[in-house]
């Protein structure tokens, strides 16, 4: 069974999508539970992060399934976070990075794989800045295979980024060649995740900037995180 829990109703009638717009309006108008409890930079963080919810899926699916109750919406969200996960596989595995489909001069795996990286990273921000408009977690165990499960995709969606842009080769024979395969890609993702870098594979000269805004994304990332599950576990 997925799950012996009886489906509730939703904390909020209004669903998911009109919630997330009123709680725009709240911030923007400085009214949070009640009261007024955030001003400048803070402010207006918390209204670009929950209006950026409304560009990504994550907020549709959530809106899908929990129009059947928060059981339904808690597994919306474990379902979203598995096909992500399998969709960068998949695009690994088949090299589909290797696609030169554009859209107005932009690759189209590119845009995917960007996208999923943003998604992740604003979903989190708002966990830890907007932490009071959202519902309380069915399980802080839950959520840390999910953010686990994050942070393998983010690993596998920036080394699709780096085989798709060519941008990261190592020496052979005392030449630099480009990196072709997956799973060179793949280490040297997880590698530059940890800060590690072992030399062994290094970015090209263009490939520095995405491999800079990896480090910067992870390093964001892991911060976000352990805020928010540190402070959800002392809640608790």
């Amino acid at each position: 069974m997925i799950s012996n829990l009886k489906e509730q109703p939703l904390e909020h009638k209004e669903g998911v999508i009109c919630h997330q717009w009123n709680n725009a309006k709240r911030i923007w108008n400085n009214i949070e539970n009640g009261k007024s409890n955030s001003i400048g930079i803070e402010r207006f963080l918390k209204l670009i992060l929950i209006i950026s919810q409304f560009f990504f899926p994550g907020i549709y699916v959530r809106a899908f399934f929990g129009r059947k109750g928060k059981l339904h919406k808690h597994l919306g969200v474990e379902l979203q976070v598995v096909l992500k996960l399998i969709i960068a596989i998949i695009i690994l595995i088949f090299g589909f990075y290797n696609s030169t489909t554009t859209i107005l001069g932009f690759k189209i795996i590119n845009f995917w794989s960007m996208w999923m990286i943003l998604e992740t990273l604003f979903y989190t921000g708002n966990l830890v800045f907007s932490e009071e408009v959202f519902s309380k977690p069915h399980s802080n165990k839950r959520n840390l295979i999910l953010i686990i499960i994050d942070y393998i995709t983010l690993n596998y969606d920036f080394a699709i980024l780096y085989l798709a842009n060519k941008a990261i080769q190592q020496s052979v024979d005392g030449k630099l060649e480009i990196i072709t395969k997956a799973y060179d890609a793949i280490y040297f993702s997880f590698i530059s995740s940890l800060t590690i870098g072992y030399g062994d594979i290094v970015p090209t000269h263009e490939g520095r900037g995405l491999a800079t805004f990896q480090s910067f994304s992870m390093l964001i990332f892991g911060v976000l995180f352990l805020n928010f599950y540190l402070s959800r576990a002392n809640n608790k």
